[in-house]
């Protein structure tokens, strides 16, 4: 009965925040600092990745109500690390590195800065929450974004004709080609295959480039996250999308 119970108990202090999860939780910090803006003071939700020098892994930590980071050190090994921030509207005032020794936590306090222009860090689900215009058209751009970032949709200056010709040339290539490594496919696409409602389309598209000049419309951001995030890592890949 008893070693029936074993699972049980073991299940119930992962999901109470017993096992891996507390065994990070009391891992000692790394390195650990604080976010701060002349704006904001300090500054929840901002995204600090982390990444050695020769590594293809980032590792990112999100700041808590005080702009407090943290990376324990079952995350980063000792090493020389480049420092960036994801918080959009902000970038660091300087790059920043630093050289972590596990045996001897580090603090780092990051400054940032406003940008001059957000559009390069805008997400696509920025641009179109930024988009005017109905959800039904909107949906269509949900797949554009697989081969390129809305940006260079918005910051184009083709009329509804022009967008025609380049939707008929994107269907020459290949599913998931990349805008700087466009495929060529082995028998091109119907242009139907675009839709059929590909004029609509290419017209709406007219009304949010800088066809006729600067946007008539507010760019709009995503908050910020709140409250405590999990540490995440991921490699890195050879795709240079913008953001």
């Amino acid at each position: 009965m008893r070693r029936e119970l074993l699972p049980a108990v073991c299940a119930a202090l992962f999901l109470a925040g017993g096992g891996p999860a507390l065994a990070a939780a009391q891992a000692p910090e790394a390195l650990t600092g604080r976010v701060t803006s002349a704006e904001e003071g300090a500054m929840e939700g901002v995204v600090v990745s982390a990444k050695r020098a020769g590594s293809t892994v980032t590792t990112s930590v999100v700041t808590d109500s005080r702009g407090r980071f943290s990376f324990p050190s079952s995350k980063l090994g000792s090493g020389d690390y480049v420092l960036r921030i994801r918080a959009t509207g902000y970038e660091l005032e300087a790059p920043v590195s630093v050289d972590v020794v596990l045996a001897l936590p580090r603090e780092v306090d990051l400054k940032l800065r406003k940008v001059r222009d957000v559009t390069p860090q805008l997400t696509n689900a920025e641009w179109i929450a930024s988009f005017p215009g109905s959800p039904e058209q909107k949906k269509f751009l949900y797949g554009c974004v697989g081969c390129h970032t809305l940006e260079r949709v918005a910051k184009s200056k083709h009329d509804a004709a022009g967008f025609q010709a380049v939707m008929k040339r994107m269907a020459g290539y290949a599913n998931n080609s990349h805008v700087e490594r466009p495929q060529c496919a082995c028998r091109a696409r119907p242009h139907a295959r675009l839709g059929p409602d590909s004029d609509k389309q290419a017209a709406y598209l007219a009304t949010l480039n800088q066809s006729a000049g600067a946007w008539s419309y507010e760019l709009k951001t995503l908050p910020r996250v709140k409250a405590r995030a999990r540490v995440s890592s991921s490699p890195n890949t050879t795709c240079r999308a913008s953001p």
